[in-house]
């Protein structure tokens, strides 16, 4: 399981932020980052956890998430709430290819009786492996 930032209230009434590393069996490896009587509090908190869980990870050098603007100037607003990149496209197209060429040269294009919703079930099957 991998590492999480979890929010508990405490005995006085405060909010700890604590990193729950692992859960086995029952028993947990939690690593506590603080307690916070407020919002503001929480958020910094918050903020501190997700560094610790991060630390160490490289960043993608992407224009309009970085500290700088496109010409490296001045810094820019962060464009989302998140601070993500938007996904423009999906494209599936090689992967289909290449496991239609597969197909084909294992031969299982020939076999007798070979229909086309089979060889897409296994494509999907193949693509995505949970799907049913």
């Amino acid at each position: 399981m991998s590492p999480y930032v979890r929010t508990v209230r405490t005995a006085s009434g405060a909010r700890a932020v604590q990193i729950v590393h692992s859960s086995r069996k029952g028993v947990r490896n939690i690593e506590h980052i603080g307690s916070a009587h407020d919002d503001a509090e929480l958020a910094v908190l918050k903020e501190v956890a997700r560094q610790r869980l991060n630390a160490g990870q490289l960043s993608f050098d992407l224009p309009g998430l970085n500290s700088e603007n496109d010409a490296g100037s001045a810094p820019q607003a962060p464009t989302g709430g998140g601070c993500m990149a938007p996904i423009t496209s999906n494209r599936m197209g090689v992967r289909l290819e290449a496991l239609e060429t597969a197909w084909k040269a294992v031969g299982l294009d020939g076999l007798d009786g070979a229909d086309e919703v089979f060889r897409q079930l296994v494509t999907a099957r193949l693509i995505e492996p949970t799907s049913k």
